[in-house]
């Protein structure tokens, strides 16, 4: 799996080695190594760009999930906003990175055909369950990365 991480934002110092180690375990357990995917930082006013344009939502939210072609070896790409991540993950005690992991994961669910809007309890609950078997696993490889 090809991996492409930028940083359009100037918010935050994001290490992008930390958020690959991170994210390596858990595209391992989602057995999509064999699909590229491509990751935006992006800050509040950025995404809020973008929300608008494609969700006629003129206003910041945390990660959202493009799908792509599949079958051209592509999973899709992901746009995480830095500031809403941070804002939104500090009061839990978690840091930047750990924020932004935590989003990323939920955007890779997404790609995958997980939901949770819009869909029966159990399917959002499944969701909810798996991104945070997801963020555990990302966080065990933390020691020595944070």
């Amino acid at each position: 799996m090809a991996l492409y991480i930028t940083d359009r934002q100037t918010r935050a110092k994001v290490e992008l080695k930390t958020l690959h180690r991170l994210l390596a375990p858990v595209l391992d357990a989602l057995d999509v190594v064999d699909l590229d995917l491509e990751i935006e930082l992006l800050d509040d006013r950025q995404i809020a760009e973008l929300n608008e344009k494609f969700f006629s939502r003129p206003w910041p939210t945390n990660v959202i999930s493009f799908p792509q072609e599949k079958e051209a070896g592509h999973l899709g790409d992901i746009v995480v906003s830095v500031e809403t991540a941070g804002r939104e993950t500090a009061p839990l005690g978690y840091n930047i990175a750990e924020g932004i992991v935590y989003y990323l994961i939920h955007g890779i669910l997404h790609l995958l055909g997980f939901e949770h809007v819009g869909v029966a309890a159990a399917e959002a609950a499944a969701m909810e369950q798996r991104q945070d078997e997801l963020f555990e696993l990302a966080l065990s490889v933390a020691p020595g990365l944070l």
